[in-house]
């Protein structure tokens, strides 16, 4: 059972870190293009006077690409409110797959046991093998002492039935009705 969970286990963390590839993906992809905050030394980044700060964050800024631009380039940016809500999905999966694997974690054998305990274990099954091993032995040897009897019982019957002995050719007769 804890090889299933093992396995279980190591598929969810498969799973995790393809899901972590694949936020880190959407979000270097699909970020909305958003005025970068101010440097008072770069005249580059300060925003024009109809970018405002809204809600604690920049405001949209819609790039027009010219169409060399946008072959050349796998950004495709998705309007604020469909990023966040996109975010807000993923994170919400990356939770539930991280919870999954708390689970399975929790459901491995010898967890929250002490060494000794485990030890004791341990211990126990070795005696219960040994017990098992035992009693292999012993029904192995009642076998052979059935097979014994059998044995006796079939040379026995063949020694009291009179049967024939044939020199291995067949007459006319028999080969004429075998099928």
């Amino acid at each position: 059972m804890s090889s299933d969970i093992l396995t279980q286990l190591q598929t969810c963390y498969d799973q995790l870190l393809i899901q972590f590839f694949s936020t880190v993906s959407y979000n270097v992809r699909r970020h909305p293009l958003i005025a970068p905050a101010p440097v008072a030394s770069d005249p580059y980044t300060n925003p024009t006077k109809d970018v405002l700060i809204e809600n604690g964050r920049h405001q949209y800024v819609r790039y027009k690409l010219n169409a060399e631009d946008a072959e050349g380039m796998d950004l495709r940016p998705q309007e604020p409110e469909v990023f966040d809500k996109a975010q807000e999905d993923l994170a919400e999966d990356l939770v539930m797959k991280a919870q999954q694997i708390e689970y399975l974690i929790k459901r491995l054998p010898g967890l929250g046991q002490g060494e000794e305990e485990q030890n004791a274990e341990i211990r126990r099954l070795v005696e219960e093998v040994k017990i098992m091993e035992r009693r292999r032995k012993e029904k192995r040897k009642e076998m052979r002492k059935c097979l014994e009897q059998l044995d006796h019982v079939v040379l026995g019957m063949s020694k009291s039935i009179d049967v024939p002995e044939s020199d291995g050719s067949t007459d006319e007769s028999q080969r004429s009705t075998a099928p």
